[in-house]
């Protein structure tokens, strides 16, 4: 089993995305987020040197919020 976290760097990438993103995006009004939420997906993809992490909203929009430097 595997723990996913992000680090301080990844928190502040994807705040900031969060922040311009929810500006425009449909699904950003509490009433289109659908009846368990979801509407902001996390993707951990390990490889052999680090872990991958994305955020993708339901709009389709994505972002990579990998601390790459800490690899």
């Amino acid at each position: 089993m595997h723990n996913f976290s992000f680090g301080e760097k990844e928190k502040n990438k994807l705040s900031d995305w969060l922040k311009e993103h929810n500006k425009t995006c449909s699904f950003a009004d509490i009433g289109n987020q659908g009846a368990i939420g979801g509407r902001i997906s996390y993707i951990f993809t390990p490889t052999g040197i680090g872990c991958v992490v994305e955020v993708k909203c339901a709009c389709g929009e994505k972002v990579d919020i990998t601390d790459y430097g800490d690899w």
